[in-house]
Protein backbone atom coordinates (compact mmCIF):
# COMPACT_ATOMS: atom_id res chain seq x y z
CA UNK A 1 0.00 0.00 0.00
CA UNK A 2 1.11 3.17 -0.91
CA UNK A 3 1.72 5.83 1.52
CA UNK A 4 0.50 9.49 0.34
CA UNK A 5 2.98 12.05 0.33
CA UNK A 6 3.21 14.34 3.24
CA UNK A 7 1.62 17.55 2.96
CA UNK A 8 4.57 20.30 3.83
CA UNK A 9 3.33 23.27 6.18
CA UNK A 10 2.53 26.49 4.63
CA UNK A 11 5.29 28.73 4.90
CA UNK A 12 5.06 31.97 5.21
CA UNK A 13 5.10 34.34 2.23
CA UNK A 14 8.28 36.08 1.90
CA UNK A 15 6.43 39.19 2.08
CA UNK A 16 4.77 38.53 5.72
CA UNK A 17 8.53 38.13 7.11
CA UNK A 18 10.24 41.69 6.46
CA UNK A 19 6.97 43.53 7.44
CA UNK A 20 7.28 41.34 10.81
CA UNK A 21 10.81 42.70 11.40
CA UNK A 22 9.71 46.25 10.12
CA UNK A 23 6.82 46.51 12.62
CA UNK A 24 9.24 45.03 15.53
CA UNK A 25 12.01 47.85 14.60
CA UNK A 26 9.27 50.41 14.23
CA UNK A 27 7.94 49.66 17.64
CA UNK A 28 10.30 51.70 20.09
CA UNK A 29 9.49 54.94 17.77
CA UNK A 30 5.71 54.41 18.30
CA UNK A 31 6.48 54.45 22.06
CA UNK A 32 8.66 56.93 22.31
CA UNK A 33 5.66 59.15 19.81
CA UNK A 34 3.41 58.52 22.33
CA UNK A 35 5.32 59.52 25.65
CA UNK A 36 5.95 62.75 23.63
CA UNK A 37 2.55 62.90 22.79
CA UNK A 38 1.64 63.33 26.55
CA UNK A 39 4.66 66.53 27.44
CA UNK A 40 3.08 69.53 27.49
CA UNK A 41 4.65 72.17 25.01
CA UNK A 42 8.50 73.65 25.59
CA UNK A 43 7.74 76.75 27.50
CA UNK A 44 9.64 80.28 26.57
CA UNK A 45 12.08 81.91 28.40
CA UNK A 46 12.36 85.14 29.64
CA UNK A 47 15.50 86.84 30.36
CA UNK A 48 15.87 89.52 32.71
CA UNK A 49 18.94 92.01 31.97
CA UNK A 50 20.73 94.53 34.37
CA UNK A 51 18.23 93.27 37.49
CA UNK A 52 20.46 95.80 39.68
CA UNK A 53 19.95 98.40 37.40
CA UNK A 54 16.44 98.02 37.10
CA UNK A 55 16.40 98.49 40.60
CA UNK A 56 17.87 101.71 41.28
CA UNK A 57 15.55 103.00 38.37
CA UNK A 58 12.67 102.17 40.88
CA UNK A 59 10.83 105.22 42.65
CA UNK A 60 12.96 106.59 45.27
CA UNK A 61 10.50 105.24 47.92
CA UNK A 62 11.62 103.63 51.59
CA UNK A 63 11.04 99.77 50.05
CA UNK A 64 10.26 99.85 46.00
CA UNK A 65 9.21 96.54 44.71
CA UNK A 66 8.28 95.52 41.05
CA UNK A 67 7.21 91.86 40.02
CA UNK A 68 9.80 90.56 37.61
CA UNK A 69 7.83 87.06 36.84
CA UNK A 70 4.85 85.41 38.21
CA UNK A 71 2.55 82.35 36.93
CA UNK A 72 1.01 79.43 38.85
CA UNK A 73 4.24 77.86 40.18
CA UNK A 74 6.36 80.87 41.51
CA UNK A 75 6.25 84.73 42.39
CA UNK A 76 9.71 86.96 41.20
CA UNK A 77 10.36 90.45 42.87
CA UNK A 78 13.08 92.70 42.86
CA UNK A 79 13.12 94.64 45.67
CA UNK A 80 15.14 98.04 46.85
CA UNK A 81 15.20 99.30 50.34
CA UNK A 82 16.35 102.84 50.81
CA UNK A 83 14.85 102.21 54.80
CA UNK A 84 13.53 98.94 56.89
CA UNK A 85 11.34 96.25 55.90
CA UNK A 86 8.81 96.09 58.82
CA UNK A 87 8.58 92.99 60.59
CA UNK A 88 5.69 90.72 58.60
CA UNK A 89 4.91 87.13 58.19
CA UNK A 90 3.16 85.11 54.69
CA UNK A 91 0.77 82.65 55.64
CA UNK A 92 1.37 80.68 52.47
CA UNK A 93 4.21 81.27 50.55
CA UNK A 94 8.15 80.45 51.26
CA UNK A 95 10.22 83.41 50.40
CA UNK A 96 13.52 82.87 49.16
CA UNK A 97 15.59 86.02 49.16
CA UNK A 98 18.73 86.91 47.65
CA UNK A 99 20.97 89.98 48.04
CA UNK A 100 22.27 91.46 44.65
CA UNK A 101 23.65 94.35 46.01
CA UNK A 102 24.33 96.57 49.62
CA UNK A 103 24.16 94.73 52.98
CA UNK A 104 21.69 94.73 55.61
CA UNK A 105 20.12 93.28 58.69
CA UNK A 106 17.73 90.23 58.78
CA UNK A 107 15.37 89.81 61.88
CA UNK A 108 13.77 86.94 62.66
CA UNK A 109 12.09 85.98 66.09
CA UNK A 110 15.26 84.05 66.72
CA UNK A 111 17.85 86.85 66.74
CA UNK A 112 19.26 89.00 63.81
CA UNK A 113 21.48 88.04 60.99
CA UNK A 114 23.97 89.93 58.96
CA UNK A 115 23.54 89.65 55.53
CA UNK A 116 26.08 91.52 52.52
CA UNK A 117 25.84 91.04 48.60
CA UNK A 118 25.52 87.20 47.90
CA UNK A 119 24.02 85.57 50.74
CA UNK A 120 20.82 84.08 50.10
CA UNK A 121 18.18 83.37 52.98
CA UNK A 122 15.25 80.75 52.78
CA UNK A 123 11.89 82.15 54.85
CA UNK A 124 9.62 79.13 55.50
CA UNK A 125 5.74 80.26 55.36
CA UNK A 126 4.16 81.72 58.88
CA UNK A 127 8.08 82.89 59.70
CA UNK A 128 7.97 86.67 60.89
CA UNK A 129 11.06 88.15 59.34
CA UNK A 130 11.78 91.93 58.20
CA UNK A 131 14.93 93.62 57.33
CA UNK A 132 16.89 97.00 57.62
CA UNK A 133 19.77 98.04 55.31
CA UNK A 134 23.00 98.65 56.48
CA UNK A 135 24.51 101.86 54.84
CA UNK A 136 22.98 104.63 53.20
CA UNK A 137 23.03 102.64 50.03
CA UNK A 138 19.91 101.01 48.98
CA UNK A 139 19.87 96.79 49.19
CA UNK A 140 18.52 95.16 46.55
CA UNK A 141 16.98 91.58 46.95
CA UNK A 142 15.43 89.69 44.51
CA UNK A 143 12.53 87.33 46.04
CA UNK A 144 10.96 84.77 45.11
CA UNK A 145 7.77 83.18 46.76
CA UNK A 146 6.66 79.17 46.25
CA UNK A 147 3.52 78.94 45.90
CA UNK A 148 3.49 82.09 43.98
CA UNK A 149 2.28 85.38 46.15
CA UNK A 150 -1.26 86.10 46.61
CA UNK A 151 -2.61 89.53 47.45
CA UNK A 152 -3.00 89.83 51.36
CA UNK A 153 -0.56 87.24 52.45
CA UNK A 154 1.98 89.73 53.43
CA UNK A 155 0.84 90.35 57.09
CA UNK A 156 2.47 92.89 59.85
CA UNK A 157 3.85 91.63 62.41
CA UNK A 158 4.12 94.14 65.76
CA UNK A 159 7.93 95.03 66.01
CA UNK A 160 9.61 92.73 68.21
Amino acid sequence: MAVPPRLAAPRPSSHARPLAFATLRLAPLALLAAACSSVPPEGRARLELEVPAQAIALPSEAVARVTLHGDQYATVMLIKASGPIAFHRHFHSEEIVYLLAGSGTLHLAQGDREMRAGDLVVVPPNTPHGFTPGSDEPAVLLSTFVPPFQDGDRVPEPAR
